[in-house]
């Protein structure tokens, strides 16, 4: 394959992607020569069929518009002529190439033999941090215009000018770096490892000189690490008052009420400050920790990585502008997001030869010349495969300064960008996990802000829950033999111990499945979908021969504990990839088999222990309700100041409950006044002609939920979100939904099916019309500031499961209190979820929007009043009947828009 070759960048349009039955009704051919386009062509295709009605609204190709087209046959051996002597370009060029192909062959026309190139290989291995890797996330990453998505050539011109961009990157990138991605390439499919050795040869025969900005290491180019932040004096200033007049009315009142709070000399420890969404929290609480002592570093935990970042992003460049200052953040997340670079550069020595796990190599190597964090949350590559175990970053073991990336290893960067930074912000999940690691990486603060800090009892009681999944134990020693069957045997010693393990791992993994057998015949889980509580000593007086297997269990971990610390001491201090993936898969092993033992062993009576099924394999649970709190951990107790700030602290009503679950005291609370005007901004609708006890199953509902959607989005056409309280209804709802809308003018995203939070939101962002369908985390936290939501749904009030063992055992505890679980636990966390559902909706005083709930207990129940207290103490309530909803609704809104 030569540069100079013509390259016919091909798309077509079908009815379908059946070759037997399904025919073209549409072909657009771009030829590109010396990386410029010089011709064109589309054909319209009498399919001889009738086009499905979603492949029109898809397309937007009627079967009126090819009525009169020429058939296949009659233009079959133009397409092959012009195709004729062409390297073969497409989008998904198997779907492409074999299709025409199979009509190629049916018209009588000679098939095609061209080499081919698959532009979603190459795009997926140099933009790995692309959102998507469809032909619109190509245009919108690499700035094109597609104008018209899903016709041919608009397709295929869009990927033929997005062929030429990804030679010219190419082209652009270091020659050490092309000659590995050009080694690597062999794995690829079709021809593309040709394209990769072509421009290889090209750039090494022009002697192309290294980028000014990249260092090379090993064989490995990486972009250059800026250090400047250590020459950047922590700079402050005690004029508190000099930027005040800036701020929001709302943002002034919290900074103030912030400063007097870490000013003062007072004891009190914990301020709770309620502050709605669209108030600007984030720079309420970064304006007064600015002005604190300039030695002092200031740690924010707030709930998601996404907001993480957003603090970084956009927060703190916020507040530089304001205050005139470089204040610097950092982001920090566990060691596992980040990449190992030893370890990077032992998979390139032992390259595994599969396709997947080549596209991730490659897509490393582009990404390691753009990357300033090692995170690799950023590559858009599936993290199932192997290779992202393989590279992960274990932390402080792995940093021998005898290792020639020390010096860039990410993980040693993280750590001296965090002794420089002003603020560290972790998520909460991090802040836990690690103050109960030996090896902390978090210093101790004296001031701390916890964002979204209405999430800390559930995450609290999260992970104060213990588990074990017989699924992961059995994956884990099963990984245990492969992985010990390939220690070498050069390895000191490691050898021998390792066939010990093999031994061990086989017998352990039979006595656990019989343990896991015994108690699913017990308390008969094969027929039982629900949670099931579990009394530990009945279980073992009715089946005593277990007894002796869990005696054994204990007895083979503790052999494997002491051929584990054994192993480290005969074992190298540069771990190779098999070591290094043995040791972690055992002590993983070994870290899980604790808890399994103490689910067996410890009869606390304070511990609540259930077991639930998961596709057929156990998981065990436990818990001890009255050691919940987080002063036992050091970051709490080592602080002096923390501010707790969230738009649903429900301080307005005098409760005690956030105190009560974090199991603290000595707090200052304040609540800001509300940014918006709800009278005017927003309405409640709640649908009262649907008969909620005729509506006994999920199909029911689901039925009544997307009628109720498509009846809101036939009238308004606004991006709409919906809430559920069940991954099951949503599922069913998003299959009638897709069904009906078939992806065509409106989106229809749904949480665990269209991809991540980040991915979903970046569809949003884009400006396209969407139906989003959310649950748990979509009730609250998501930005949706760039791309307004006009209408939330909320098919339910937002209550727990009142049948799960967690939740039963929750209220049993607060019983034995003296207090009633229902008013005291339940109506709370609803109440609460409720107001961050609604928190959706309104993001600045000039929006304007409606909430639709499908859930007639919110005025119909003992406890309506009570649960209302929790809602804007100005949004109307107002039962209505769809056909009152939809004309109510749309002069609402239209008011506003005039």
């Amino acid at each position: 394959m030569e540069a100079s070759d013509l390259f016919a960048i091909v798309d077509i349009e079908t009815t379908g992607t059946n070759q037997e039955t399904d025919k073209i009704i549409q072909f657009a051919c771009v030829i590109v020569e010396n990386q410029q386009i010089v011709n064109q062509m589309s054909i319209d295709i009498n399919p001889l069929r009738s086009i499905p009605k979603h492949i029109t609204e898809l397309t937007g190709i009627s079967n009126k518009d090819v009525a009169n087209e020429p058939y296949f046959e009659d233009v079959a051996y133009t397409i092959r002529q012009l195709l004729d002597g062409c390297v073969f370009v497409a989008h998904n060029v198997f779907f492409d190439f074999s299709f025409l192909n199979s009509e190629l062959v049916r018209a009588g026309v000679e098939p095609l033999k061209s080499a081919c190139i698959d532009t979603v290989e190459i795009f997926q291995v140099l933009y790995p941090t692309s959102s998507g890797f469809r032909v619109s996330d190509m245009a919108s990453e690499l700035g094109l215009e597609h104008t018209n998505p899903h016709q041919a050539l608009s397709d295929a011109y869009t990927t033929a000018q997005g062929f030429i961009k990804m030679l010219n990157k190419l082209r652009e990138l270091p020659i050490v770096t092309l000659e590995t991605l050009a080694d690597l390439s062999c794995e690829l499919g079709v021809n593309n490892q040709d394209v990769f050795q072509m421009i290889s040869q090209e750039v090494a025969n022009e002697k192309n000189s290294e980028l000014v900005e990249t260092i090379i290491i090993d064989g490995i180019a990486l972009r250059k690490k800026r250090r400047d932040y250590r020459y950047n004096i922590r700079e402050t200033t005690s004029q508190f008052e000099n930027k005040l007049d800036k701020l929001r009315i709302t943002q002034r009142e919290m900074s103030e009420d912030i400063h007097h709070f870490i000013s003062e000399s007072h004891e009190v420890k914990n301020l709770f400050i309620e502050a709605e969404t669209g108030t600007g929290k984030t720079l309420g609480y970064l304006y007064p920790l600015s002005f604190i002592n300039k030695h002092q570093q200031v740690l924010i935990s707030t709930s998601t990585i996404m907001l993480q970042n957003q603090i970084v992003n956009q927060d703190i460049p916020l507040l530089n502008e304001l205050i005139e200052l470089g204040k610097q953040g950092v982001v920090v997340k566990s060691t596992s997001h980040y990449i190992s670079l030893n370890s990077f550069k032992q998979t390139l020595a032992n390259p595994m030869p599969q396709k997947t796990y080549a596209i991730c190599q490659m897509a490393t190597l582009v990404w390691l010349l753009e990357t300033t964090t090692g995170d690799l949350d950023e590559i858009n590559v599936s993290k199932n495969n192997v290779f992202y175990q393989h590279v992960q970053h274990t932390g402080r073991r792995e940093l021998l300064e005898s290792s020639l990336f020390y010096e860039e290893d990410f993980y040693n960067y993280l750590s001296d960008r965090c002794q420089f930074a002003d603020f560290i912000i972790v998520n909460h999940s991090f802040l836990f996990s690690d103050s109960q690691k030996t090896e902390r990486f978090l210093p101790n603060f004296e001031v701390m802000v916890i964002d979204e800090a209405h999430q800390l009892p559930s995450l609290l009681e999260e992970l104060s829950t213990k588990k074990v999944s017989f699924s992961n134990l059995s994956y884990e020693l099963n990984h245990l033999v492969e992985v010990s069957h390939l220690i070498s045997e050069d390895s000191q010693g490691l050898k021998k111990n390792s066939l010990m393990v093999i031994d061990i791992s086989k017998e352990l993994k039979e006595t656990i499945d019989w343990v896991e057998d015994c108690l699913v015949n017990y308390y008969n889980l094969r027929q039982v979908t629900e949670d099931i509580m579990v009394n530990v000593s009945d279980f073992l007086r009715d089946v005593p021969v277990v007894k002796r297997s869990i005696q054994q269990i204990k007895v083979l971990l503790r052999e494997l504990t002491h051929l584990l610390t054994d192993s480290k001491k005969v074992c190298h201090l540069e771990w190779h990839l098999i070591e290094k993936d043995y040791f972690n898969t055992l002590e993983k092993f070994l870290e899980k088999s604790d808890v399994l033992m103490m689910f067996f062993y410890d009869f606390d009576h304070k511990f609540v222990k259930w077991a639930s099924s998961k596709k057929s394999r156990l998981i065990l649970s436990m818990i001890d309700f009255s050691d919940l709190s987080i002063q036992q951990y050091e970051w709490y107790s080592e602080a002096k100041k923390i501010i707790y700030t969230s738009g649903s602290l429900q301080l307005d009503n005098e409760s005690t409950y956030l105190e009560n679950k974090l199991g603290i005291e000595n707090v200052e609370k304040k609540t800001l006044p509300s940014v918006f005007d709800y009278k005017n901004q927003a309405k409640l609708y709640l649908l009262n002609d649907i008969n909620y006890s005729d509506l006994t199953s999920t199909k029911d509902f689901s039925k009544e939920i997307s009628r109720s959607v498509k009846k809101l989005y036939q009238v308004h056409e606004q991006t709409m979100l919906v809430l559920f309280t069940s991954h099951n209804l949503l599922e069913k709802t998003y299959q009638s939904l897709v069904n009906y809308f078939n992806q065509g003018e409106v989106l229809v995203l749904a949480q665990g099916i269209s991809g991540t939070k980040e991915k979903i939101l970046k569809k949003i962002n884009q400006g396209n019309k969407c139906i989003i369908l959310g649950a748990n985390s979509f009730w609250e936290g998501m930005d949706f500031s760039k791309q307004s939501i006009d209408i939330v749904v909320m098919t339910k009030l937002p209550f727990e499961p009142p049948n799960r063992p967690i939740v039963q055992a929750r209220y049993h505890y607060l019983e034995e209190q003296g207090m009633n679980p229902f008013y005291e636990d339940a109506i709370p966390q609803t109440g609460i979820k409720l107001r961050q559902g609604i928190g959706r909706l309104l993001r600045s005083p000039k929006d304007k929007g409606i909430l639709v709930l499908l859930d007639n207990r919110l005025i119909n129940s003992s406890y309506s009043s009570v649960l209302c207290s929790y809602l804007p103490k100005d949004l109307d309530i107002l039962p209505v009947t769809l056909s009152e909803l939809l004309e109510k609704s749309k002069q609402f809104l239209q008011n506003h828009n005039e």
